[in-house]
């Protein structure tokens, strides 16, 4: 029970390496699947019209930030520690992310990618004893896919 109180929002200056290297490794993986996976490209493509589209640069900061820190405090904030610290919670809360991005133009590939994304989230939650280094790095990630979306994609021309 300890750990478990101890763990939702501590934060250790090396959360900010941690942090980086997530949002590095996500968003190159990302990026390389967007160029080589056209079921995902087109998947993420139409969700980013549907949401992104119509908003203002700033507008990007809140629909990264919200959804980041919203779901994380859910799925790795709530269910994992229900659930426990192991990696069959991981496995399973992750997949239960997954599922739950499926809708809105976003196929299967988009749920195979964010399930991929939860179990990396959910190891950095255990490894970190924190959930604010999964909701900073889903938060970041969010902004950097969402920005290089508006200023690469064909879609808004």
């Amino acid at each position: 029970m300890e750990k478990l109180r101890n763990y939702r929002f501590g934060f250790e200056l090396w959360h900010l390496e941690l942090i980086t290297g997530l949002v590095l490794i996500i968003s190159s993986c990302r990026y390389i699947l967007l160029k080589t996976w056209r079921y995902f490209a087109e998947s993420s493509d139409t969700a980013n019209k549907q949401i992104l589209s119509s908003l203002q640069p700033y507008d990007y900061l809140v629909v990264a930030f919200l959804p980041g820190m919203s779901e994380e405090l859910l799925f790795r904030g709530a269910l994992l520690p229900v659930l426990g610290f192991d990696w069959k919670s991981v496995i399973v809360v992750s997949t239960l992310f997954g599922v739950l991005h499926l809708g809105n133009g976003r196929k299967y590939s988009f749920a195979v990618w964010a399930t991929f994304v939860g179990i990396v989230y959910g190891y950095a939650t255990i490894m970190s004893s924190s959930v604010i280094v999964p909701m900073a790095s889903h938060a970041l990630n969010n902004l950097v896919g969402g920005l290089l979306w508006r200023y690469t994609s064909k879609s808004l021309e």
